[in-house]
């Protein structure tokens, strides 16, 4: 494994476990990684690095410059792709889990309506029980009704807050993807800067389709023919 995977494998675990954003948790994992090295050495950064070996090849000190930042820039463009990245991941997770809460959730409102339907005929056959049975089965009627009816209401509740489960999830899922969305803005905008180039077309997605490129002009219309002479 390369020095920078390795970088980037630590930080993926330290935003798992504090919830920092990618380039905050590299910076950090790249900080407890030098913290670890012998005493007394000193590791230099890629930009460092290039720039001493460019001085020493003659490179102005103004060129130097423009291509450390030019590197920063990429460097942090890269660093917004994969915030990006983790947050379209994070986005897919939540919307998934709000797929399967609304499955959960329309499942619950079936059988709750199911079960309704049994108490309403359970409290129809107790009422038609009380014309022709005698008074043990007419007690039997209404106690197989009250039953029918409480595991109705049960079956309800539990549809109602499967509902308010599949809602909140749903509103989290919303949330992830405006995160995401918002991520994918800011890379293409870094990606803008590092390549210092015109605006990009904006980063498509996964899941979203090109736009369609726009109709061509329409040809010109052939002249109106001239006027029969008169006769």
């Amino acid at each position: 494994m390369t020095r920078n995977k390795a970088q980037k494998t630590a930080a993926r675990r330290r935003m798992a476990e504090t919830g920092e954003p990618y380039s905050v948790a590299r910076r950090a994992a790249g900080a407890g990684e030098a913290g670890a090295q012998a005493p007394g050495s000193v590791e230099m950064t890629p930009q460092e690095r290039y720039a001493r070996e460019a001085e020493a090849a003659g490179v102005t000190a103004a060129e130097i410059e423009a291509r450390r930042a030019a590197f920063q820039a990429q460097e942090d463009a890269d660093e917004a792709q994969d915030d990006a990245d983790w947050a379209q991941e994070a986005a897919d997770r939540v919307r998934a889990a709000a797929d399967q809460a609304r499955e959960r959730a329309d499942q619950a409102e079936e059988d709750s309506i199911r079960a309704e339907e049994r108490a309403e005929l359970a409290q129809e056959a107790a009422e038609l029980a009380q014309e022709w049975a005698d008074q043990q089965e007419q007690e039997r009627a209404r106690t197989r009704a009250d039953q029918m009816q409480r595991a109705a209401d049960q079956a309800r509740e539990r549809a109602d807050q499967a509902e308010d489960a599949a809602g909140q999830a749903e509103e989290r899922a919303e949330l992830a993807e405006e995160a995401a969305d918002l991520a994918w803005e800011r890379a293409d905008e870094a990606q803008n800067r590092a390549t210092d180039g015109p605006a990009r077309p904006r980063h498509l997605r996964p899941g979203m389709t090109p736009p369609l490129p726009s109709r061509p002009p329409l040809p010109p219309q052939p002249p109106f023919p001239p006027p029969f002479p008169p006769r």
